[in-house]
């Protein structure tokens, strides 16, 4: 049994109390007051070096090496719930109505504090500083770390790479983390239209400019983006979530309403949906003599794996938790992560990892239903992965 294995197991208990206490409280983005005073209580507990809060509900520690000053790895868990209400019969279920940690933020906000507490006991193997950041409101647009950036979390010590892991609910074998180099996630954008159009009665068409018609000719046109301005080669999706217009089946209305989203894995591809998007409703207000009114949002960027930080976390990860323990990820995931700005606005190399965590009962829920439940026994792996990659960057 490694130093590190032994460490986690040995704090095992504490931080399945503490996880199960941060899901029985969960609280949405920019509001977690609870969550982060209890994080801050628990690091002053375990001794780290400096504890900060860049804002009212994130939590930054720094842990320092004891073989000298070196670089530093940051290391960050996201800490958010999701506006969802619990349906996972779990005994230390949700307590907040509507509320629910459905995305493991919970269990990754215990297994930081896991890995604070095996580091902490662990100073002498390594230089440098290892920087935990407890991040704040990842499922709330437009994300925590893009403010914790902002407000300069990559500096003070200047951060030289960053890792992050997600647990995912899955029938593989709890404890195997999944990796791949180059993008991992996928950029997402949304788009809210208005058409404005002349309204009138339904048996005289021809006097209206009909805002449905104009809106359901610009919807069947987005579909076309992908399929004739993106490489096949390459991955787009435009998805349209909503439209609302009208109230009486015999008049047509003056104004249709309707939402989409877009994702892609390159900034290329991003862009050309969005430009198609303005072109597309700039051509069909001249066809319609409908308005169109586009409010588009940049989500977040696609989160892209450095090479180099991808084969150091391997390395470490065979060596800690065997020949078996990895899995090679053919292609990126489809969802989108906040961890992607620590990168594309801090310059700094990143790697994003999962970690299977199977499921309790015999269905797998994925991440933000209100029945996924992941297995506890992943947290171990999870303390396990974190640390051996951060000994491993910052070895003496």
């Amino acid at each position: 049994m490694s130093k590190i294995q032994a460490a986690a197991l040995a704090c095992a208990e504490e931080i399945t109390e503490i996880r199960r206490a941060i899901h029985r409280h969960p609280e949405i983005g920019r509001n977690e007051v609870q969550t982060s005073a209890l994080i801050r209580e628990k690091l002053a507990e375990i001794g780290v070096d400096k504890i900060e809060s860049p804002v009212p509900t994130a939590v930054v520690a720094l842990i320092h090496g004891g073989l000298g000053e070196g670089k530093c790895v940051a290391l960050r868990a996201d800490i958010d719930a999701l506006p969802v209400t619990e349906d996972t019969g779990l005994p230390f279920s949700s307590e907040v109505p509507g509320m629910m940690h459905a995305c493991g933020h919970d269990m990754h906000a215990a297994m930081l504090l896991g890995v604070a507490k095996v580091l902490c006991g662990m100073r002498d193997q390594f230089k440098g500083t290892v920087k935990l950041i407890f991040q704040h409101s990842e499922d709330t647009l437009p994300g925590g770390a893009k403010e914790l950036v902002e407000k300069g979390v990559l500096e003070n010590p200047k951060v030289d790479a960053i890792y992050a892991i997600h647990l995912m609910p899955d029938e593989e074998a709890v404890g195997k983390v999944a990796m791949r180099s180059g993008p991992v996630t996928t950029s997402v954008d949304l788009y809210d239209v208005t058409v404005t159009g002349q309204g009138g009665h339904g048996s005289e068409p021809h006097k209206t400019n009909d805002p449905i018609l104009a809106a359901c000719q610009m919807i069947v046109n987005m579909q076309q983006i992908v399929a004739r301005r993106v490489d096949p080669l390459e991955t787009g999706v435009m998805s349209i979530g909503s439209i609302h217009s009208g109230g009486a089946p015999n008049v047509i209305p003056g104004e249709i309403k309707f939402g989409g989203v877009s994702r892609a894995y390159s900034e290329e591809v991003r862009e050309t949906i969005r430009q198609q998007m303005f072109d597309i409703a700039k051509g069909m207000e001249s066809i319609s003599g409908c308005h169109f009114d586009i409010y588009h949002y940049y989500g977040y960027p696609t989160a892209y794996n450095d090479k180099e930080l991808v084969d150091l976390a391997r390395e470490a990860i065979l060596e800690e938790l065997g020949p078996d323990s990895i899995v090679e990820l053919e292609r990126p995931m489809g969802f989108s992560e906040d961890f992607a700005y620590y990168r594309h606005m801090g310059g700094v190399p990143s790697a994003f990892l999962m970690v299977y965590a199977g499921h309790n009962g015999d269905t797998v829920y994925p991440l933000h239903s209100a029945k996924c439940s992941m297995k506890e026994e992943a947290m171990p792996y999870g303390i396990r992965t974190l640390a051996c990659i951060a000994l491993n960057y910052l070895k003496g």
